[in-house]
């Protein structure tokens, strides 16, 4: 019998990328992650069938030795304009070096469709370097040259909306119970499942033949801000508002809050093709894609954690 297949993690501390791990494990595979500091680690990667190996996913070494024995890897880089390619270079030479046959990218949505995004309201919102970069991450992948790849579409992810990561997003959702945002009344914006993104990477990797070269769209809800806050209000049971930033408070957190920048694109941009696009993904390939209210229905217990101030007022 053959040895269980492996997969090369370069950044487990990522929410896509421990839910890759899961499904992973959950296949019978074997994980090998690189990490930081051994020391702090999320509780997946204690499970049994990881290998971890301490070392920065931006030291070709620490990935090539962490990519030793493995067939796939999965590369999630975080979108720092300038930096991000540098990495996913990094990642992408040293698997190569080390005999890695499959690759599975993260981007984002519409990332290879630059009719999209290169535009000047792409550009007025500050967003144009976000997706060059993934393009350009993209555009490594596909010419790395590696017996398979795939590359993953996400868009924005149910754990936006989460503890720790909600005040980055919706600033007020955790200190007054309210969804702030800055999308017009009619706009809409896509959401994944991140559990949907660790299912689909797992089942690349596992059968990359299946899914080589193929782009998978992963945005596969277009939904308004106010479908939104009732979606958040039916599975917490709490009355959650979507409230509307005024033209002073946009321009107030223009600079440090990045998910704006996204809710003012969509204002300019019709973004159903992505889900028409991800809807035809689910059924190509037969993975169904999560509701937003599902995955927060799953994660109720941490949607409630984020809403506790609403409990001396409700």
């Amino acid at each position: 019998m053959s040895e269980p297949p492996e997969g090369a993690l370069a950044k487990p501390r990522q929410l896509p990328s421990q839910h890759t791990i899961t499904h992973l494990l959950g296949s019978g595979a074997k994980v090998h992650a690189v990490v930081r500091n051994p020391q702090k680690i999320p509780s997946v990667l204690e499970r049994p069938g990881v290998t971890i190996f301490k070392g920065e996913s931006t030291d070709a070494e620490a990935v090539a030795r962490a990519a030793q024995g493995c067939t796939g890897v999965f590369l999630n880089t975080f979108p720092i304009p300038g930096l991000e390619l540098s990495q996913a270079q990094t990642i992408i030479e040293a698997s190569k070096k080390v005999g890695i046959k499959t690759i599975v990218a993260s981007t984002t949505f519409f990332a290879h469709k630059k009719a999209m995004w290169d535009t000047p309201i792409t550009k007025e919102t500050l967003l144009h370097g976000y997706f060059s970069s993934k393009y350009d991450v993209e555009e490594a992948v596909k010419a790395a040259g590696f017996e398979a790849y795939t590359i993953l579409q996400p868009a924005f992810c149910h754990f936006d909306f989460l503890l720790p990561n909600a005040p980055q997003n919706f600033p007020a959702l955790s200190t007054r119970g309210e969804l702030d945002h800055a999308m017009d009344d009619g706009a809409t914006m896509l959401y994944t499942d991140a559990d949907d993104i660790g299912a689909y990477a797992a089942a690349a990797l596992l059968d990359p033949a299946k899914f080589d070269k193929h782009v998978i769209a992963m945005g596969h809800e277009n939904l308004t801000m106010e479908e939104v806050a009732q979606i958040v209000s039916r599975v917490s049971g709490k009355t959650v508002l979507a409230k509307k930033r005024s033209a002073e408070e946009v321009e107030q957190v223009k600079d440090t809050l990045f998910t704006q920048r996204f809710h003012l694109w969509a204002n300019a941009t019709d973004l159903s093709e992505g889900a028409v696009a991800a809807k035809a993904v689910q059924a190509k390939f037969g993975i169904p894609f999560t509701s937003l209210e599902d995955a927060l229905t799953r994660e109720k217990t941490r949607l409630l954690e984020c809403l506790a101030v609403l409990e001396s007022v409700q």
